[in-house]
């Protein structure tokens, strides 16, 4: 599981940015969205219209392999509430999952999310009116923020011989203000003031926390203690210049370390976040230096582009399932620390029959249309989800790459004819199903 910022992305090109999806899942957190989204409203070189620039970018973005991350800020209401569903272990949270039981059997269906669409419709060049007032407020936001003024603010509440002269050392302030020893009161409510939770969830989280037995921010709410750490640490670099006061945007480059726990892997070719991202990483995690990942992204991209042709035509997600065995870049090495046994020899996978596909299909489609169609179940967390359906959207030809084999784009073909033949009978007999 990946992070990148927005300027990662746009150091890629479009071949650099396919082969990324491909080695990699990679967490698309809200930040990217509204950044990418906030592009609109920039002036352009060039020549080129705010559509084209956002339109490459869309481009780049992975999508094979992709997820997009709830947005923090509802995380975190949901962990001060003490209704976090799971622990955070490096994956990412997704919103939209609708319970189904086809047979008796439990699934999750998952429907497009409105940043999963907005990413659809860009690739295909589409940009809505509501896409670009909501550029322009998160621009207007952005010329809000006063960090001279919270730097200030900071300064007046600290002895200067209690100012913190290292990154390192604002962390651990930091990390000593959240975690204070008989503060558990007082580290509740400054999470929920400086967090920008909403005033009328105050009583509801003292009273669920009360009802928890009164225990340490960490320990009741670790996601919301991770962010007021974050956002303490920030402001205790401002107060003493460690981060800039004279670039707003450094705000919501910091925002990007809300999401740690939410992968593995944080790569980005930003200053700040070289500086910080690691303070904030455990020992299972790495932050990549975003120039040498594109780097080795370039050499894997020349490598699969000179195989032969017949090997090409297989598409890029049967030629480039995972590195070539005996690669030695940064891209194999991460796949070293998180996967350890893929170099190894396996047997070839038994190639599915008509049969088994179809009735994976089936299946697929009965979970389908018990989503659409509503009267979903609530499953126990103790329940087995046996099916997951997840809806993608995945151009063909990416780039200079081919995506699937000729055989998986006519088969695909067919299917999506006997998809929407399907929808139609079932919209006819009575059914909620969308073509």
């Amino acid at each position: 599981m990946l992070i990148f910022d927005k300027s990662f992305l746009q150091s890629l090109s479009v071949d650099e940015s396919v082969i990324l999806d491909q080695m990699f899942s990679c967490v698309i957190t809200p930040l990217f969205f509204v950044e990418t989204m906030a592009d609109l409203t920039k002036e352009t070189a060039r020549g080129r219209t705010a559509e084209q620039v956002v339109g490459g970018l869309a481009e780049r973005t992975p999508v094979a392999h992709s997820y997009v991350n709830t947005y923090h800020q509802q995380v975190i209401l949901d962990d001060l509430l003490g209704q976090r569903a799971e622990e955070f272990d490096h994956r990412p949270a997704v919103a939209g999952g609708i319970p189904v039981r086809v047979e008796g059997k439990a699934g999750v269906v998952y429907r497009k999310s409105p940043e999963r669409e907005a990413f659809d419709r860009w690739q295909a060049g589409r940009f809505l009116d509501v896409e670009r007032a909501f550029a322009q407020q998160w621009r207007a936001h952005l010329d809000e923020i006063d960090l001279p003024a919270i730097a200030k603010a900071y300064q007046s509440m600290m002895r200067k011989e209690d100012r913190p002269k290292s990154h390192h050392a604002a962390r651990d302030l930091a990390r000593r203000m959240v975690d204070a020893e008989g503060q558990n009161y007082r580290s509740l409510l400054m999470a929920h003031g400086l967090l920008g939770m909403p005033k009328r969830a105050l009583p509801l989280m003292v009273r669920n926390w009360k009802a928890s037995g009164s225990p340490p921010l960490r320990q009741y709410a670790p996601f919301a203690a991770h962010c007021l750490e974050v956002d303490l640490f920030f402001e205790l670099c401002l107060s003493n210049g460690l981060i800039s006061d004279q670039r707003p945007s450094n705000r919501v480059d910091i925002s990007y370390l809300y999401y740690l726990p939410f992968a593995d892997i944080f790569v980005s070719g930003d200053k700040l976040h070289r500086a910080s991202a690691p303070l904030f990483m455990d020992d299972r995690q790495r932050f990549v230096w975003g120039p040498d990942l594109k780097a080795d992204l370039s050499v894997l991209n020349a490598h699969f582009a000179a195989l032969p042709e017949e090997e090409k035509a297989k598409g890029l997600f049967t030629l480039a399932s995972s590195p070539p065995v005996d690669h030695q870049g940064a891209v194999a090495n991460l796949w070293d620390m998180r996967m350890p046994a893929w170099r190894d020899p396996k047997p070839p996978t038994p190639k599915m029959t008509a049969e088994q596909e179809a009735k994976i299909i089936e299946r697929s489609r009965r979970l389908t249309d018990a989503a659409e169609r509503g009267g979903h179940q609530p499953l126990d967390n103790h329940v087995d989800v046996e099916h997951m359906i997840i809806q993608r959207f995945i151009s063909k030809q990416r780039g200079s790459w081919r995506m699937f084999s000729a055989e998986t784009e006519a088969n695909s073909d067919a299917e999506w004819a006997r998809e929407r033949v399907h929808s139609r009978q079932s919209a006819a007999d009575g059914g909620d199903v969308k073509v």
